[in-house]
């Protein structure tokens, strides 16, 4: 077990090796600055990441450990337990990297479950590459929620702007359905208690998007929101909760109303992750909010089509580094702080 006197121990997977996953991940590990912060520990193949290293034309060195051990401060430590690595193809899709991908992962998880990193930042991966019969999640967040305490929600965290979804990686086809008035009062409440324990926001303002246009229209539309949506809300509101809404979509981002509210709620996927992206793209992180241990990723994709190019942007990928420190440092506060007013109240 480490020492808990060390710096932040900051766990990376590989993500999708024929992806740009490996180039960001390296591109960042190499800055004196971040490691300054914490101490990296990667889960993959050293074989790989050595290719990818005199594809790049660039030298770094690794420090080569067992799952077990102690991860050297100021030293990039590399968890290889990886017995013939697929051959890196850049920019193809290869249920075999797929796999490895996978097993990245899994051993990343456990690590971050038994204590042995402090948080967890995950390069892209593909979900038709990586899908099989052990690994039937619709990406990371499913995955890791199943692994985690907790119950998972995507929040997507940029500078100015923060969305979470209600549905995630789910047919446009099953989402009314799938939306009830208790997934959205658990979803409020447990998103509510994120912005403060996680952001060090007070008392949050939370904005709720309609599930229908124009929120329905008054029924004319369809009465979804007026049925889930209204009494939710009121039904958080009652409880000393800020929230608001529903407000209709369409004009909810592009008359800047957004910047009233500390979070905004979306009904599924494409609702929340089109306007984010338009205005945070490349900026922005993914942050599985709600479960007990920390993790995060860039707000982007293997991007098959430039890897090993050496064009790939790390800023994404360092700003999901710095939030997963943030966080783990701000829950530290949070939790002592609620600790000692419990036990004093």
């Amino acid at each position: 077990m480490k020492d808990k006197k060390n710096k932040i121990i900051v766990g990376f997977t590989t993500g999708d090796m024929n992806g740009i996953g490996p180039e960001i991940l390296l591109n960042s590990v190499k800055n004196t600055e971040l490691l300054s912060l914490c101490t990296p520990v990667i889960y993959g193949p050293v074989k790989n990441l050595n290719y990818t290293l005199n594809h790049m034309g660039f030298e770094l060195s690794f420090n080569k450990i067992c799952s077990n051990e102690q991860p050297e401060e100021g030293k990039i430590n590399v968890v290889d337990s990886f017995k013939n690595p697929p051959e890196i193809s850049f920019g193809v899709l290869s249920k075999n990297m797929g796999a490895a991908a996978f097993e990245s992962i899994k051993i990343a998880v456990n690590d971050l479950k038994d204590g042995k990193i402090d948080v967890l930042v995950t390069p892209p991966i593909n979900k038709e590459a990586i899908h099989s019969k052990e690994f039937q999640f619709m990406g990371h967040t499913d995955y890791i929620n199943s692994e985690i305490n907790g119950n998972s929600t995507m929040m997507m965290v940029s500078n100015n702007l923060r969305v979470a979804l209600l549905t995630e990686h789910i047919p446009l086809s099953k989402v009314t359905d799938s939306i009830t008035v208790d997934l959205v009062i658990t979803k409020v409440q447990a998103l509510n208690k994120t912005l403060m324990r996680d952001f060090q926001i007070e008392r949050p303002k939370i904005a709720v998007l309609s599930i229908d246009p124009h929120a329905g229209d008054g029924g004319v539309i369809a009465d979804n929101d007026k049925r889930i949506i209204v009494p939710a809300i009121k039904n958080v509101c009652s409880s000393g909760i800020l929230a608001y809404g529903p407000f209709s979509a369409d004009s909810f981002f592009g008359s800047e109303e957004y910047n009233k509210y500390d979070l905004i709620i979306a009904a599924f996927h494409d609702q929340g992750l089109i306007p984010f992206k338009t205005l945070s793209f490349g900026m922005g992180v993914n942050y599985t909010s709600g479960i007990e241990k920390i993790r995060t990723s860039p707000d982007h994709g293997t991007a098959y089509s430039i890897a090993g190019k050496g064009i790939a942007s790390i800023e994404s990928f360092l700003s999901s580094i710095y939030l997963a420190i943030d966080i783990y440092r701000r829950r530290k506060i949070y939790d002592e702080l609620t600790k000692n007013k419990l036990e004093t109240s």
